[in-house]
């Protein structure tokens, strides 16, 4: 059950660094402290879904989630997995309102709700504040073209080799623990479960990685890079 929070301590206080917050002034953040409430989501839970209505600017302070769209046979397709100081907005926010992806806490996440008139003053009064949210944007759609790329390009050994990279990426480690499924990672590098596990093992065999359960260890970031970029 999501527990939610009323907590309106001061945002320039927050301990989190949201990327572009640090454009915003006195007012703009009184007005972001004034409209937003804590929210703690548990493992597995829906935060946004596709296809609802814009209700609130989300910031991550604690944890980890994944944001996906529905692709064919309601087959999921992630996107990106969002950690602390992502925040997220979506591109139907100045189009038709609508949310035109889902996320879901990948573990027991922290976060703070912003109302979307107090975002999208600061968008329209500060250019700077403005910029870095279009930044943001504009990463997700690297992330969708980069998506697009695995599909029409790489075979199924470079999708998964291009996933474990990134996944070292977002835990700032070549030897990580994930709470990602293996659906979930089958999911981001846009195979079947069957064949992603059949690729993990292969690269297991290989000694290209270690695997354990749910925790990963690049042994040769050489060669999983060669095998990302020829695919």
């Amino acid at each position: 059950m999501t527990n939610s929070i009323i907590d309106i301590t001061g945002c320039e206080k927050c301990h989190v660094k949201f990327s572009g917050f640090d454009a915003l002034n006195e007012s703009e953040l009184y007005n972001f402290k004034q409209s937003h409430c804590k929210v703690v989501y548990q493992q597995g839970e829906t935060i946004i879904k596709e296809g609802t209505r814009c209700a609130n600017i989300i910031c991550i302070k604690k944890g980890y989630a994944k944001l996906f769209i529905k692709g064919l046979e309601n087959k999921n397709i992630v996107i990106k997995v969002l950690k602390e100081g992502d925040f997220i907005v979506s591109p139907g926010l100045f189009t038709d309102n609508l949310n035109h992806f889902s996320v879901s806490a990948l573990t027991n996440l922290s976060t703070c709700m912003i109302s979307i008139e107090a975002f999208t003053r600061a968008f329209r009064n500060n250019n700077r504040f403005a910029e870095n949210v279009l930044k943001l944007n504009h990463e997700i759609t690297n992330e969708l073209y980069n998506q697009l790329i695995n599909l029409s390009h790489k075979k199924m050994t470079g999708r998964v080799a291009s996933t474990i990279i990134y996944l070292s990426q977002i835990y700032n480690s070549k030897g990580f623990h994930t709470t990602l499924s293996r659906q979930d990672l089958a999911d981001l590098s846009s195979v079947s479960k069957e064949s992603l596990i059949r690729v993990l093992k292969d690269f297991k065999e290989n000694g290209i990685i270690t695997i354990a359960g749910n925790h990963i260890k690049i042994n040769s970031f050489a060669t999983l890079s060669n095998i990302s970029r020829i695919g």
